[in-house]
């Protein structure tokens, strides 16, 4: 089931947070989700290639805004165990880790779209099932 959220949630915004596809660590796990995934819709090997080209070319936008939002929530981490509680502070960087959050989501939405403009109408279907089986597996 992981490797259905990490093509619907997107290798493109996982790369980014350890460097992409052949750096170790979580992006080597997300590859090898990917790869299952691409085995289970039963991707070309010219669409694999148009996959990768769409999740390498994301990385470099989405890079700078995981290492935004990892900031703010140091920050944010900050003024939760400080000795006196700012209110308006804390607001202000929930405030900025929402926006952040939302451009990585609006992101997400597009590369989403770009994977899924490559897939036949019969692979489309599969994504669409592996979904719906994904969704109800963690709604329980």
């Amino acid at each position: 089931m992981l490797c259905i959220t990490a093509v619907t949630a997107f290798a493109g915004i996982a790369q980014a947070h350890d460097g992409g596809w052949d750096d170790g660590g979580c992006g080597r796990q997300q590859h090898k989700h990917v790869g299952k995934l691409f085995g289970k819709l039963g991707l070309t090997d010219a669409q694999k290639a148009q996959a990768k080209a769409i999740f390498q070319g994301n990385r470099d936008v989405v890079k700078p805004i995981v290492a935004n939002l990892r900031t703010e929530r140091k920050n944010l981490e900050a003024l939760l165990h400080a000795d006196s509680i700012d209110e308006a502070a804390i607001r202000a960087e929930t405030a900025k880790i929402a926006g952040i959050q939302a451009d990585l989501n609006i992101n997400k939405a597009k590369v989403g779209a770009r994977f899924r403009a490559i897939l036949t109408p019969d692979q489309l279907a599969k994504l669409k099932a592996l979904y719906q089986k994904h969704s109800e597996t963690t709604d329980k």
